[in-house]
């Protein structure tokens, strides 16, 4: 008998079956091929971009993942920097984690230069050592994940507040940068060209493709975008084949 995803999946159910975890392996869902939890290597691929169709669970998505790095994570080690022009993230961390929210552009520029400056003083210095560079061990601190969600109403025409980062993005693995785009996936092939967003995807970013226009064509991995039922995207990484993932749900959260 052919075992399916199911329309939705828990994210607590799913949790209590994993192990201990780095601050960088973040819990997403449930996948297709074995029926077993996904996570996202963050270590391995620093970046994510989420692409959807309005209401295919874009949000939702990075709801789940805000709230799997902020449970049973130190705020020293996990930093959150959420952009949310739409306000669909609001209250999703209220803890010591948040960096920062920001639901303007005016809010961006006043939350972004602190980390920036972070970004800056974890650049090695011609101090560093090799063995220091291979360890990554010249700065300490805590991990950086700017989440950005709705980037299309973030990067409009030729202004983008994000473009700062750019710099910083080849560096990610080594400060401890992480960038997580959700867009529409209506124009996303004309928005690839996009600096941010095409340097996130040069450098090798994760992809999850949800339920989108066949017309739009790949956009991520090799795969032709489909209908898909709400919550469930095609993951695309460098650790695995291409699979259907179901991503959990954080308690008392529906797909948006």
């Amino acid at each position: 008998m052919v075992r399916l995803l199911p329309a939705c999946v828990r994210g607590a159910e799913l949790a209590a079956t994993r192990p201990k975890r780095l601050t960088t392996d973040v819990l997403l869902g449930l996948g297709e091929r074995e029926l077993a939890p996904v996570t996202l290597d963050f270590a391995a691929q620093p970046d994510l971009v989420i692409l959807g169709d309005s209401g295919c669970g874009k949000s939702t998505t990075l709801r789940t993942l805000c709230r799997n790095l902020v449970d049973g994570n130190d705020p020293s080690g996990v930093q959150v920097l959420i952009v949310d022009f739409r306000r669909a993230l609001l209250g999703t961390v209220e803890s010591q984690h948040l960096a920062g929210y920001a639901a303007s552009v005016a809010a961006l520029d006043a939350v972004l230069p602190r980390v920036l400056e972070t970004l800056r003083s974890r650049m090695p210095g011609p101090e560093v050592t090799q063995r220091q560079l291979r360890d990554r061990s010249w700065w300490c601190g805590p991990e950086l994940y700017v989440v950005v969600d709705d980037y299309d109403l973030v990067a409009t025409g030729t202004t983008n507040p994000l473009s700062p980062l750019l710099p910083y993005l080849p560096h990610a693995r080594d400060l401890g940068l992480h960038l997580l785009l959700a867009r529409r996936s209506g124009g996303a092939a004309r928005a690839m060209f996009d600096p941010v967003l095409a340097a996130v995807k040069d450098l090798g970013c994760m992809g999850l493709m949800m339920s989108a226009n066949p017309d739009e064509g790949v956009l991520l991995g090799s795969v032709r975008p489909v209908r898909l039922p709400p919550g469930r995207g095609t993951l695309v990484t460098r650790a695995a084949p291409e699979q259907l993932v179901q991503v959990a749900l954080a308690d008392g959260a529906d797909v948006s």
